[in-house]
């Protein structure tokens, strides 16, 4: 059985009594009342510069009754601890914070951090006389919450006002990342943006949608990321979550910057699983990579690309569209078909569109208007590759 104090600042405790009408000295102190009832062993966990929840000048310590503790093989009696933000305290969690640095674990002892000739170091072990940045700690005896255990000797006296164990929380520092992508001509990188985070997840596409989740991750405009490198020669591109580098042994890091190198691509793409999908990212100007036969039997065919000029890409890869249905009822439309008019710049390959149905509602074309069932108009230079296309008009 144990007991948690939250200790406040001893000018807190002292502030309170003043507002009480009997002497302080006439009080029991929360340590007496502790001894008194016979929880006597206490283990403190220092923040370390950082808050319990949210709350500066806060320790917390855990008091423990040594006769509810069992005995092990040598006598000693052991203590399971757990960490303050332990999910079993519920309501009595204290969360443990510390802005742009995260925690890796509660150590037994802390020194201040020191390069091979003695300089002190800052928190990525940097000199902090070339950094400006105030001196860090290297820990040591992290503790295991799940395995390790405190063993106390029963025949010894305690008060839990002298703590047996202090665990330090061991605070790194978020990485600095620098992302970096070729400029216009790829003759060399230029930074794009830098970011100060625990780790940065790699965008990837989304099955769901077809489109790409980029997480925290910067944008180009008019781009849409293709992969990630973690060396200029890009010869081996990283997906997941990328880090820098955490000694757990001593609490600390050994990376201050991890850069990242991008390759992109011009425009809006995206990845096609599904009918609605292609309707859902119908752009005249998006660029679409066909992952999966696409029967539009119960998805209507984009108005935009009925009515506009189309500039993208289909890149089909052997799949098809098929059961398409478009309905032409704008009696203002000079080009008309699946798509209005293609542009010379617009490449379609590798995809056939089977069983198209395109109608032409009665008054609604024009004298000297172009219908096509691909389309109204199709301008020379435009692309296309292993293209089938089949139906009614």
């Amino acid at each position: 059985m144990k007991h948690i104090l939250k200790l406040f600042i001893v000018s807190a405790l002292l502030i309170l009594c003043t507002f009480t009408a009997v002497s302080c000295s006439q009080w029991d102190t929360p340590y007496q009342s502790l001894d008194a009832d016979g929880y006597n062993v206490s283990v403190k966990f220092d923040a370390n510069g950082g808050v319990f929840a949210g709350t500066k000048d806060v320790t917390v310590i855990d008091v423990f009754s040594l006769k509810n503790q069992n005995s092990g093989a040598s006598g000693m009696k052991e203590i399971s601890l757990i960490t303050p933000d332990d999910p079993s305290r519920k309501d009595r969690a204290f969360e443990v914070s510390k802005t742009d640095y995260f925690l890796a674990g509660w150590y037994k002892e802390k020194t201040p951090r020191v390069g091979e000739n003695g300089e002190p170091l800052d928190d990525f072990g940097v000199p902090t006389s070339s950094s400006g940045r105030p001196q860090g700690y290297v820990y040591s005896g992290k503790w295991d919450f799940e395995k390790d255990k405190l063993e106390i000797d029963p025949s010894k006296s305690y008060t839990s006002s002298e703590s047996v164990l202090t665990l330090y929380a061991a605070w790194v520092p978020y990485f600095n990342f620098e992302f970096y992508a070729q400029n216009s001509d790829k003759s060399a990188f230029e930074l794009i943006d830098t970011y100060q985070m625990i780790s940065v997840n790699v965008p990837e596409w989304n099955k769901d949608t077809g489109r790409i989740d980029m997480f925290k991750f910067p944008e180009i405009e008019g781009k849409t990321f293709d992969s990630a490198y973690l060396s200029e020669d890009m010869t081996e591109a990283v997906t997941g979550v990328i880090s820098g580098s955490v000694d757990y042994e001593k609490g600390i890091t050994t990376t201050s910057t991890v850069k990242i190198y991008t390759k992109w691509l011009d425009g809006d793409w995206y990845k096609i699983y599904t009918a609605k999908q292609f309707y859902d990212n119908s752009r005249v100007a998006g660029n679409y990579i066909i992952c999966a036969d696409l029967d539009f039997s119960s998805t209507t065919w984009s108005p935009t690309l009925t009515k506009g000029t189309f500039t993208g890409t289909i890149i089909g890869n052997g799949f098809k569209l098929s059961n398409i249905k478009s309905i032409q009822a704008d009696n203002t439309q000079m080009n008309s078909g699946l798509f209005g008019s293609i542009s010379s710049k617009a490449v379609i390959s590798d995809v056939e569109f089977e069983n198209v149905t395109y109608t032409v509602e009665a008054g609604s074309r024009m004298q000297g208007a172009s219908i096509g069932m691909l389309a109204g108009n199709i301008e020379s230079g435009a692309t296309f590759e292993n293209f089938k296309i089949s139906g009614t008009i």
